[in-house]
């Protein structure tokens, strides 16, 4: 790499990286985003995604570390209990987002198959939102209209190409936080039980859920129109 690239490699994984902040204290402004018992609609994951389809998924990992501890130096707050759960909670979801482009990172639709993949986005914004904030009036008005919001936005946009290293990098983000949830975050003798993990997957599924689909729909749009150069 020459001076060049690197200087420009440096300055876009700070600028992504002061984007991840931002977005972050934006977050947690916003107090419907955040789950009850930790965990909430990550919002700064969206400048993850772009570092790793703009960056190479080397870039996106330095972002997802970098951005990590900086927001433990700004004072963030997190919860620690042991290392592996640090470990599983934090570290490993931002790196398997920061990954995203590894994958297959977009696909081709056929006209048949884009009603099929825009409703499916919308179904799975609408039980994210159900289960991340409970079945109430509210939540089930909020989910039906963001949900259709959804399904016609995707609708549209869907008709050239999608990212879909996105969805692989998020489930893969989902079981960490599962597996932490199971055993470190479930109380004495019920750690690894099958009580604590059928919790945990359910408590775990709809604010990540929420998550993948809010960076699944902006991601693509930035990388397409803001970025000076999208790789992969």
């Amino acid at each position: 790499m020459s001076n060049k690239k690197r200087i420009q490699f440096l300055s876009f994984v700070a600028l992504y990286t002061a984007m991840y902040v931002v977005l972050k204290f934006v977050g947690n402004l916003i107090p419907f985003l955040a789950m009850p018992n930790g965990g909430s609609i990550e919002i700064e994951l969206i400048a993850v995604c772009l570092a790793s389809y703009h960056l190479k998924w080397k870039g996106g990992v330095v972002v997802a570390i970098l951005s990590w501890l900086i927001t433990i130096v700004l004072g963030f707050p997190m919860y620690f209990v042991h290392p592996v759960q640090i470990a599983l909670d934090y570290v490993l979801p931002l790196v398997f987002v920061g990954l995203s482009s590894l994958h297959i990172h977009y696909i081709s639709l056929a006209p048949k198959n884009q009603l099929i993949v825009s409703i499916v986005r919308g179904i799975l914004l609408f039980i994210g939102i159900l289960l991340s904030f409970g079945v109430n009036v509210v939540s089930v008005i909020a989910a039906i209209v963001l949900a259709v919001g959804t399904f016609a936005f995707s609708f549209y946009y869907v008709k050239k190409k999608r990212y879909f290293g996105i969805i692989p990098a998020f489930f893969l983000k989902y079981f960490s936080t599962v597996i932490s949830g199971a055993y470190y975050w479930a109380e004495g003798t019920a750690a690894g039980s099958a009580a604590a993990w059928t919790f945990s997957l359910s408590y775990n599924l709809g604010y990540n859920l929420v998550t993948m689909i809010v960076c699944s729909l902006i991601v693509p749009i930035l990388a397409a129109r803001v970025l000076p150069k999208t790789e992969a």
